[in-house]
């Protein structure tokens, strides 16, 4: 299987995308016996994971599938390990062909590594999906992830994901009818396949790209323009690509390329060239078990016949290949041959016959639009669906989000003084019984300083009570300025504070105050209201060993009482008092 690291590459083959496995080329579907399934059970999540991923890269789809919804169910899975068995089963269900559940599983995925930031998971899904979304014809969705995977690579300067990125998107602009578009993107994929020096990216390059040049070629057809350039850009980039595979020993790339290459030498009219290319690569298939490629092969050489004239020849092969029940599983190739057949029925006057193939034609064609658009009402089904749980999870976490800002601003009303946003009283009741138990055993020291304004009734009897508020609010700045994120600063009356000091000495807490004073004594008051001075007072004292908090801050309170009486515009520190100890 042609992969790029854990990624599994779709290689076009002319008609219709084809995943590039060759070591399930011969389409076996392993059958879990109940051993084998003991074995998966015992394993760990990492190992689980692990061998999905080995069962993806040797195309045991089935084995890999159940082993990634196994880790799906694990309850020990990490969000991440659960993106990844999504990741997995993703690749797993497409090539499983079912586009629903691949879908489901990479949206899912793609939510997490969008989360988690991870650019290059971001672009190996997109990838995936616009794989999908191509595939069933949702080409604007597929369009959508294309862009999203090439963004995501050239943010994470990855430049082997860039590739991937550039040729899916090659292929989904293709698909919408857009071929100089394609034709660009396979161009700038080409290129930077060349620089990776890697044989399976350069191989898809030019095969992807030589396919691009014929779907280019059979459009100008259609519109009796000359094609032959694209169809002999085409033939070149072809010719080296079945080198390529040559060289590298893998013969269902090259089965592949000479497929395309059948194609594009029908179209340059060298029918001998391409009866030759088209045996090689029947032969390759039939060797190597590529029953899809081969199929498609002797469809190829029947339109060959076709073209060469031999009507009746070609009609054989097509009716034989319409008995082959392998056929029943290609409804694109039924309707090509039916239409074919229909055609040459009716230039040889057969009506009858070209009227039974005109209906089996109708009804393979009805078909597959029923089922193509019942498929893409469900994958958009699923995608909105897990949009709408997405939106519906940020919803709910925007709701918890708000409801903790409201509860955290009633809180904070609830807890600060609403003048200066210090801590009120019901905030001290709080946080000093906290600070309170880290100096149970008076390890810690813990001091409390009580601060009033001087004479602060003359500031508001002659200067106002809003001058007295500006005042205040000063003030609790040069609190702030003085303590800590660990310290308490509290407005517990009108014009008085307390500071709670944490892990502080009594000299420490004595020298902070002194600098409140000295920052209250320098302050421009005059700015606030002509002649204003405003002075403090401050009592401090360290909480004693076993001593009650009722009794520590009455001790700084009195400390307070004796800086007023003794001329104001002072720090006293209370002196250490005996507690008996019960």
């Amino acid at each position: 299987m042609s992969r790029n690291g854990s990624e599994a590459v779709c290689v076009r083959a002319g008609r219709y995308p084809v995943l590039v496995e060759p070591q399930t080329a011969g389409g076996c579907t392993m059958i879990l016996n109940d051993t084998a399934v003991a074995g998966e059970l015992s394993m760990s999540l990492d190992d689980l994971l692990a061998s999905s991923k080995r069962a993806r890269a040797q195309g045991e789809h089935r084995l890999g599938a159940d082993q990634a919804e196994e880790a799906l169910t694990r309850p020990e899975a990490t969000p991440g390990q659960i993106a990844r068995a999504r990741e997995l089963l993703m690749m797993h269900r497409l090539r499983l062909g079912d586009y629903q559940a691949s879908v489901k599983q990479g949206l899912l995925a793609l939510e997490y590594y969008t989360a988690s930031g991870d650019r290059l998971a971001q672009s190996k899904v997109h990838c995936t999906l616009a794989l999908a979304f191509s595939d069933t014809a949702l080409n604007e969705t597929a369009l959508h992830h294309v862009l999203g995977a090439v963004a995501a690579a050239r943010a994470c300067a990855n430049p082997t994901a860039e590739f991937w990125a550039l040729s899916r998107s090659s292929l989904v602009h293709g698909a919408m009818g857009d071929a100089v578009r394609s034709v660009d993107l396979g161009k700038q994929a080409l290129v930077l396949a060349e620089a990776l020096h890697d044989p399976e990216t350069s191989f898809t390059a030019l095969n992807n790209l030589g396919d691009t040049y014929l779907t280019m070629a059979r459009a100008m057809l259609s519109r009796d323009e000359d094609a032959s350039q694209p169809f002999t850009d085409g033939l070149v980039l072809l010719r080296e690509a079945v080198g390529l595979a040559q060289q590298q020993q893998n013969p269902f790339q090259e089965a592949i390329a000479r497929t395309n290459l059948v194609s594009l030498l029908i179209g340059l009219g060298r029918h001998d060239e391409a009866r030759e290319q088209g045996r090689q690569g029947k032969v390759l298939s039939t060797v190597h078990g590529y029953r899809s490629l081969e199929i498609d092969i002797d469809a190829q050489l029947a339109e060959l016949v076709r073209a060469s004239g031999c009507f009746d020849e070609a009609t054989a092969m097509m009716e034989a290949q319409l008995v082959n029940p392998d056929v029943d599983d290609e409804p694109a190739l039924l309707a090509k041959l039916h239409r074919s057949l229909y055609e040459m029925h009716k230039a040889g006057g057969r009506f009858a016959q070209a009227l039974a193939h005109h209906e089996q034609l109708h009804a393979v064609t009805l078909l597959m639009t029923v089922q193509t658009a019942g498929l893409q009402a469900q994958m958009l089904i699923n995608t909105i669906e897990i949009e709408q749980a997405r939106h519906e999870v940020e919803k709910s976490q925007l709701e918890v989000g708000v409801e903790r800002l409201r509860a955290k601003e009633l809180d904070d009303q609830a807890n600060t003084d609403p003048l200066t946003r210090l801590l009120n009283r019901r905030a001290l009741d709080r946080e000093l019984p906290w600070l309170m138990g880290h100096d149970e055993k008076g390890t810690r020291p813990l001091c409390a300083a009580m601060i009033d304004f001087d004479h602060f009734k003359q500031v508001n009897d002659v200067h106002g009570h809003a001058t007295g508020d500006r005042v205040l609010t000063v003030m609790a700045s040069m609190l702030r300025a003085v303590t800590r994120g660990t310290d308490l600063a509290v407005r517990v009356g009108g014009e008085e504070f307390l500071l709670v000091f944490a892990e502080t000495s009594l000299a420490e807490a004595t020298a902070a105050c002194e600098r409140l004073l000295t920052s209250v004594r320098g302050y421009d008051w005059g700015s606030l209201a002509p002649g204003l001075a405003c002075t403090v007072s401050a009592g401090v004292a360290a909480l004693e060993p076993n001593e009650p908090v009722s009794a520590w801050l009455a001790r700084a309170d009195a400390a307070l009482y004796e800086a007023k009486h003794s001329g104001r515009d002072r720090v006293h520190v209370a002196q250490p008092v005996a507690v008996a100890i019960p």
